[in-house]
């Protein structure tokens, strides 16, 4: 049987690739529009708003993992055919997210007109605006997308991408017409559309907002855990846009901004097939309760990943140069650190092993490897430019990707020793 009639015979691979398909589609338009960001706006305009995005990697410490919770326990509940239980969290996880909404919006006035009063420039003031709007939206935005499980779910998930492709196409022209103010628009616009897309299509849009005591008390378990790993996450991420913003200040920013831009180029499919194939953990998991079923799917992914992102790595690395050159002046200082940042990019897969660890509630393991991944990315980074102060965007980048590297090795090395534990394996 050929590939092509394997995945029609197939509805969850059918499913599978066909959201693949598409969000690979949408994620390559955000990738051309952030390069026509750096031709458009320069660094100066695209640091500022890199630096009011920081925000938002902090924002999800007020969701306290509920959402998080919810998209880890639908599956389970999924997988072991308890629907009811399945509407009680969904009720319960739409209560909390409009909970937070309101508190967001109350935040924002106060806020603002803080900023206001201070007298703060129209650029920031507006800026900050804007990224009270994308919190306030994510609310529902986490919540819905946490509801799209099942491979039917995922069905609906395409089209909804499908409708955000063509916003983004549409949107694009504001950013070129206004350049900051329209990077703005763009992307509260961008974030509007895709929720009220997921709420439209929401596999449990009947529901009504619910707080049920016993099943806000299982989430927020869950959430206490994703709260502490998304903060050390979120930190760790964090970590390099401050230390630039510190040392160089908004332009330091913008100049490394091409080098994360292309990181979702070389994750472009990892990423895609990450969405998809956590949930499906999820859902074989609570079935067997066997974790030893899932470490074919984690070593095959994980060992080869790299191997196939070789040819990506070396097309990037050889077209780098010619591409910013010639169409992103600007950007030269970007050249090397780009091409250093593509290495480490090869091997930044490990948001495998953290959904791997979380499916079977392997927590301890998984803090402890974002702690050893806080070290690595804040700490290598540090010690270089110590080393050397004169050349700082090569030196955090050359720190950023021999952390990826250690890191991925490491993990695969405590993942393996863990996997084969009784406890994650009912017939041990």
């Amino acid at each position: 049987m050929s590939i092509i009639s394997r995945i029609k015979s197939n509805k969850i691979l059918k499913s599978g690739v066909n959201y693949s398909i598409f969000s690979t589609i949408s994620t390559l338009c955000t990738m051309v529009i952030g390069f026509l960001n750096m031709r458009w706006l320069g660094p100066e305009l695209l640091g500022l708003w890199q630096s009011l995005t920081v925000i938002n990697l902090y924002l999800p410490f007020l969701q306290l993992g509920i959402q998080s919770g919810l998209n880890l326990e639908l599956p389970l509940a999924l997988g072991a055919e308890d629907n009811q239980r399945a509407k009680r969290l969904v009720s319960t996880g739409l209560a909390f997210a409009t909970l937070l909404a309101i508190i967001l919006f109350v935040s924002a006035m106060v806020v603002l007109s803080f900023m206001y009063y201070k007298g703060v420039t129209n650029d920031i003031l507006i800026g900050t605006f804007a990224i009270f709007v994308i919190a306030i939206i994510s609310c529902f935005r986490l919540h819905f997308i946490a509801t799209y499980r099942s491979s039917n779910a995922f069905d609906r998930l395409t089209n909804i991408y499908k409708i955000e492709i063509i916003t983004k196409i549409i949107l694009v022209y504001a950013i070129y017409k206004y350049h900051y103010y329209g990077l703005l628009l763009f992307n509260v616009g961008i974030e509007l559309v895709f929720t009220c897309g997921l709420y439209l299509k929401a596999p449990y849009r009947h529901l009504k907002p619910r707080f049920l005591k016993e099943d806000f008390k299982c989430l927020v378990r869950r959430g206490v855990f994703m709260t502490i790993f998304n903060q050390i996450k979120n930190t760790t991420s964090s970590a390099p846009t401050l230390m630039l913003l510190t040392l160089g200040g908004v332009s330091f920013v913008g100049l490394f901004n091409p080098a994360l831009t292309v990181r979702a180029l070389v994750n472009l499919i990892p990423n895609q097939i990450a969405q998809f194939l956590h949930p499906q953990m999820g859902y074989k998991y609570a079935q067997t309760h066997n974790a030893i079923d899932l470490w074919p799917y984690f070593k095959k992914i994980t060992i080869w990943m790299p191997i196939c992102l070789i040819p990506v790595a070396l097309i990037g690395i050889v077209s780098c140069p010619y591409v910013i050159t010639c169409f992103f002046p600007k950007y030269n200082e970007s050249i090397v650190p780009i091409c250093i940042m593509i290495v480490g990019f090869m091997f930044s897969t490990t948001f495998y092993t953290r959904g791997f660890l979380i499916t079977i509630k392997a927590y301890k393991l998984v803090i402890c490897l974002e702690l050893m991944d806080m070290l690595l990315f804040v700490g290598l980074p540090a010690i270089l430019i110590k080393m050397y102060p004169d050349n700082i965007l090569n030196a955090m980048s050359a720190g950023l990707s021999l952390g990826y590297i250690i890191s991925y090795f490491i993990n695969i090395v405590f993942v393996k020793h863990e996997i084969f534990k009784p406890k994650y394996n009912s017939n041990i």
